[in-house]
């Protein structure tokens, strides 16, 4: 006897994928390896069957420049001071747009990263006075921009010894960020006021006032300067209606 059977039906879930930010700035490389450990691990610590993370790594200036300040709602950030409390390579533009939102006041400033999070691990020298300024000066700005942060923020230190041995903080850190960032995750993505678009394209703003060759090409225009450039797109429009009608007019 032969019997038609039939397969039952496999459904196949789709599973959302969500990117993370992982970004850096590096003297001597140990934050840039810090940041691609983060990196690495990030996807394994964060995904869940339902719902998978992915880590993008790279420096400060390279999200600023490359990715146009393409905000994700959670950040993860790895940098440390130089010289004089100054930026290390690959965080000059980052620290300047920092800068920038410290010395602004008025509430748009204050909206600007409303809604996005961020961990911050920072690395120094406490032989210098300034050894935790940049990490401190950033802290400062994206808090001052709406953003929270999350977890502590951790502070390396080079010359650090026995278990406050920089590496050892640097690891006791990484370990310590998933339970803070998967409880944020938790949620369901979209939190009271979080617009990434907008940040984005105002921290694009932003950048172009500060840097003489930042292209706004992509950038919304927001406000009067959006109402301007709404007028100006229908302008050709308009003159060729006019041109139109005219050479009707003449040939009827």
């Amino acid at each position: 006897y032969c019997y038609n059977i039939t397969k039952p039906e496999t459904t196949t879930m789709t599973v959302d994928t969500e990117e993370i930010f992982v970004l850096y700035s590096s003297q001597t490389g140990n934050s840039e390896s810090a940041a691609e450990e983060i990196t690495s691990l990030l996807p394994s610590k964060l995904s869940s069957s339902s719902k998978k993370y992915k880590a993008k790594c790279m420096q400060l200036d390279d999200f600023l420049e490359i990715e146009r300040a393409a905000w994700t709602r959670l950040v993860i950030i790895v940098t440390s001071s130089y010289g004089v409390g100054q930026a290390p390579l690959g965080g000059y533009k980052f620290r300047e747009l920092c800068d920038y939102i410290l010395s602004e006041k008025g509430t748009d400033i204050n909206n600007l990263l409303k809604g996005i999070n961020y961990a911050l691990l920072g690395l120094g020298d406490s032989k210098y006075t300034t050894f935790f300024k940049n990490p401190t000066t950033l802290d400062n700005a994206l808090t001052k921009a709406g953003a929270t942060r999350i977890g502590p923020l951790g502070k390396a230190d080079a010359s650090g010894t026995g278990d406050m041995e920089q590496g050892k903080i640097i690891q006791l850190w990484v370990d310590g960020i998933w339970s803070h960032l998967n409880e944020v995750l938790k949620g369901d993505g979209s939190p009271e006021g979080l617009d990434l678009l907008k940040s984005k394209d105002d921290s694009s703003q932003i950048c172009a006032k500060i840097f003489e060759d930042w292209d706004l090409k992509g950038v919304t225009p927001s406000g009067n300067q959006g109402l301007f450039f709404a007028k100006l797109s229908i302008l050709p429009i308009l003159l060729s209606l006019v041109a139109y009608f005219l050479l009707k007019e003449k040939y009827l």
